[in-house]
């Protein structure tokens, strides 16, 4: 299973997961199942060989050092030497942005899976404010902590200084 195909954590209730990978979207999944599954390891290539550390906070997520290999019977091998008994597998090893449905006029471009440009990471300055890229992920953060923040930003800017709350149910 890919990151992109992630909806929900019930489908992993008391399941051990592996996921591979070790940014914006296995971080957001990784504590995300955590609280449903049994046990949740996280393999990543920018961890050290060596690598076996139990997250702080969580009493059943790991970091580990890469997938070593992956056995018929779910068994996983991680370059550590640890070994854990599988039930699900997700690769969350990134994504490229494509907006096939908006129509910009070249003010904004994708280039090597950058979308801009973007005054504040948020405002493409040609068509701001009617257009916004509001939790677009970028590198700089946690996307918990961004979103929010940037939501309110844009909405106060959008509306001639007042916050306006909204629901949707």
């Amino acid at each position: 299973m890919h990151s992109h195909n992630y909806r929900l954590p019930q489908p992993f209730k008391d399941e051990v997961v592996v996921l591979i990978g070790n940014s914006a979207s296995a971080d957001d999944i990784s504590r995300d199942i955590a609280g449903s599954a049994k046990e949740v390891h996280v393999a990543s290539w920018s961890n050290p060989a060596d690598t076996y550390i139990k997250q702080t906070g969580h009493t059943n997520l790991w970091m580990h050092s890469m997938i070593e290999r992956v056995h018929e019977d779910g068994s996983v091998v991680f370059q550590n030497g640890k070994t854990v008994l599988g039930d699900a597998i997700m690769h969350c090893t990134g994504y490229k942005y494509h907006f096939p449905f908006l129509d910009t006029n070249g003010c904004v471009a994708v280039d090597d899976n950058r979308v801009g440009p973007l005054y504040k990471h948020i405002f493409p300055p040609a068509l701001a404010p009617s257009l916004s890229f509001v939790g677009l992920p970028c590198k700089v953060g946690s996307s918990k902590i961004a979103i929010p923040v940037t939501f309110r930003k844009s909405e106060k800017q959008r509306n001639g200084g007042k916050i306006c709350f909204w629901r949707v149910s």
